[in-house]
């Protein structure tokens, strides 16, 4: 099967499968980053101060992901709640696929395409870091294919990293991709040619450093990444815990599977490019939010030493053109069905552990219009629904200080709260059923519980009206 066909059928495969997927729009933050979108596509412009709460109205915001978010509000306008990252997971799938069907035959193709799904699924959500992962494999595969050759990659790629920095912050990623190329390629040098790369790999470097500072936060942006991954209250969010091998995962059987692989046959892999293996495994072991970047980096990095290993004893049998063609006719109908269908029953977006629709539709207007206190996951829907909310998921804005503050009072300090109440005097909570304030306030005379159901308790002060 041509490179090109199978990855067009991935493509395929993939959008559909993701608009299928309803664990996609699981994420309360999904409202925070689509309100960005329509006040930038509002006001012809990128906030710097926030707009959306009352706690921190005014305060310096520094919205890196604005890009992202302008792409994800219009695509939700064009196609909706399916349209949102379908787009981004069928390029990312092409990219893959196209790259690694060069050393890998159809089959081991396939089962890294599933891998790769995999690693993904946990992370599928509508946010800014889906869209950055197709722009990760494209970045990788310049350089891969710039080492291939034999010389730095061609300047006009740096616009790929203005377009990166303005999208998510991984861009740093990117750029210390760079660095690990750059330092390959100089111990790969000959002596008489070591100038010669430092110019061209160091030009390089400094022009995608440069693009990277086109931003609306200029050189601070460059920072803004390390000022977040430097946050206490990061220790009390789920996706920046460490992996958890309690019970089994799609994560560990990837790790299992890669390691058997590795071990079957020997696999030569370049020093250079294993130390980047060990380094991204220790991120994605530290943090899981970066086991996509492990899959991702992974696959491409991997897949022309596994080939080659796999290929020099025994050449793998070529799948027959009669069953390629069959396989791909299969893939695309199957494609064609689901997208058919997700077309004909749109997405709607339901309750789930950050996102309280039902509960929102039974706040009275006058409550909507004074202060809540809300639980964190729930900020960004509150902020889609034209409410302003006690906090959200940008908690990098909000700070240390307040946040962990906020972090105390849900769980369950009474002091922390009567001064959170005291200076902000609220008119309702809105938190899970399960958080120690709503044993407090149904005990306390003065507040009434108007609403509940298995994601939401709302609450209202009983003279509020």
């Amino acid at each position: 099967m041509p490179r090109a066909t199978f990855a067009l059928l991935a493509a395929f495969a993939a959008f559909a499968f993701t608009i299928i997927v309803p664990t996609a729009l699981r994420d309360g933050d999904t409202g925070w980053h689509l309100a960005t979108g329509a006040w930038i596509v509002a006001h012809g412009r990128v906030p710097t101060t926030d707009p959306f709460s009352f706690t921190a109205a005014g305060r310096l915001w520094v919205a890196h992901e604005w890009l992202s978010e302008l792409a994800m509000y219009a695509s939700y306008r064009v196609a909706g709640w399916s349209g949102l990252i379908g787009t981004a997971m069928a390029t990312l799938f092409a990219l893959v696929a196209y790259e690694i069907r060069r050393w890998l035959s159809p089959r081991a193709s396939i089962v890294a395409l599933l891998m790769l799904i995999t690693g993904l699924l946990p992370s599928l959500l509508a946010r800014p870091h889906i869209l950055a992962l197709p722009i990760l494999a494209a970045w990788l595969i310049v350089l891969l294919h710039a080492r291939e050759r034999g010389r730095a990659p061609p300047f006009g790629f740096a616009l790929l990293m203005l377009v990166w920095a303005n999208a998510h912050g991984s861009f740093v990623f990117g750029l210390a991709l760079v660095g690990v190329f750059a330092l390959e390629a100089l111990i790969a040098a000959a002596p008489s040619d070591r100038r010669r790369v430092v110019l061209g790999w160091g030009a390089f470097g400094v022009a995608c450093a440069v693009a990277a500072t086109v931003t609306p936060a200029g050189i601070d942006g460059l920072v803004f990444p390390f000022y977040v991954d430097r946050l206490k209250l990061l220790a009390h969010l789920n996706e920046w815990q460490p992996a958890d091998f309690a019970t089994f995962s799609g994560f560990e059987a990837i790790l299992l599977a890669t390691l058997a692989v590795l071990l079957l046959r020997p696999v030569r892999i370049p020093p250079i490019r294993l130390l980047l293996m060990l380094g991204v495994l220790h991120l994605a072991l530290q943090h899981t939010r970066q086991e996509i970047v492990l899959v991702v980096v992974g696959i491409l990095v991997l897949a022309e030493p596994l080939g080659k290993a796999w290929t020099a004893k025994t050449a793998p049998s070529a799948t027959p053109q009669r069953a390629s063609r069959s396989i791909g006719v299969v893939i695309l109908l199957l494609a064609i069905g689901l997208a058919g269908y997700r077309v004909a029953l749109p997405v709607v977006r339901a309750d789930s552990a950050g996102v309280p629709i039902k509960a929102l539709r039974h706040v009275p207007p006058p409550l909507r219009r004074q202060r809540v206190f809300n639980e964190y996951s729930f900020g960004g829907s509150l902020i889609l629904a034209g409410i302003r909310p006690y906090i959200d998921g940008r908690s990098d804005m909000y700070g240390d200080p307040f946040t962990l503050d906020y972090f105390a009072i849900a769980g369950g300090d009474t002091t922390r709260w009567r001064a959170a109440n005291a200076r902000w005097h609220f008119g309702w909570t809105i938190l899970p059923p399960r958080s120690p304030l709503v044993r407090m306030l149904d005990r306390d005379p003065a507040w009434q519980r108007i609403y509940a159901d298995n994601v939401a308790v709302i609450h209202r002060v009983k003279s509020a009206r």
